[in-house]
């Protein structure tokens, strides 16, 4: 596994790994039946994953970001959108000035909408740096499969996908007995003006008790996949 904190100096100067992954988290609700580190279970997983088929650097998940619409219980935690966002561009501006060109952040939370501003100001500051985002679970880039649909018809938080990747990866920590199906009137835009917890009462969005370890295998093993392709394709068709 490529855990580089667990590595020296010396052995990271010999492996020499030119890609360097950032992955982040977030510490928020997860409905009844989740808990609230759900987002860094999921994304540090799947970075290993990826980092370990890559040889790339991996960073240690970063845990907070920027959750406000699950603001309005105990347990959410985020940063100011502006204070992530520098936070971001210091991150990727030490991990330069260490060496890497090659920089690929994987995002383990849908809601971190300064990330594409973050990364376009990184691009567009150094001629030799490329800072890329992946989003693994895409799964328009999945092979076809009965769960397909399933999926693509799911809610965006605490649904039918994180919780059947959290019964594959994590089941002792799913409570499937307070498992539920939720999917607002609202469009999801409508975030934008307030907590998750006005539209949805229990804090999901989708449809929980629909989920298993099955689906989430499929889910996972082709978000690794997925991701390797994206990444291996973007940095070789942003060459410099």
């Amino acid at each position: 596994m490529t855990r580089y904190q667990d590595k020296t100096y010396a052995e990271i100067k010999s492996a020499d790994p030119d890609i360097a992954i950032i992955p982040l988290g977030s510490f928020e609700q997860h409905g009844p039946h989740l808990p609230l580190g759900t987002d860094i279970f999921l994304v540090e997983v799947l970075s290993e994953a990826v980092a370990e088929k890559l040889g790339a650097f991996l960073l240690p998940v970063q845990p907070f970001s920027t959750c406000y619409e699950h603001h309005g219980k105990k347990g959410s935690v985020h940063y100011e959108a502006g204070t992530f966002y520098k936070f971001l561009i210091r991150i990727v501006e030490s991990i330069y000035k260490s060496g890497f060109r090659k920089i690929a952040i994987i995002p383990g939370h849908g809601g971190i909408f300064v990330l594409e501003p973050a990364v376009r100001h990184l691009n567009a500051s150094h001629d030799d740096l490329t800072v890329i985002t992946v989003d693994a679970y895409d799964i328009s880039a999945f092979p076809a499969s009965t769960y397909f649909d399933e999926i693509a018809a799911d809610g965006i938080h605490a649904g039918d996908a994180e919780t059947s990747l959290m019964l594959y990866l994590k089941p002792d920590l799913v409570d499937m007995a307070k498992a539920v199906d939720f999917i607002p009137e609202k469009p999801r835009p409508y975030l934008n003006y307030g907590s998750i917890f006005t539209l949805s009462p229990t804090g999901v969005w989708g449809n929980a008790a629909r989920a298993s370890a099955d689906k989430g295998r499929w889910l996972f093993e082709n978000a690794v996949d997925a991701a390797i392709i994206k990444i291996k394709k973007m940095f070789a068709d942003l060459a410099h």
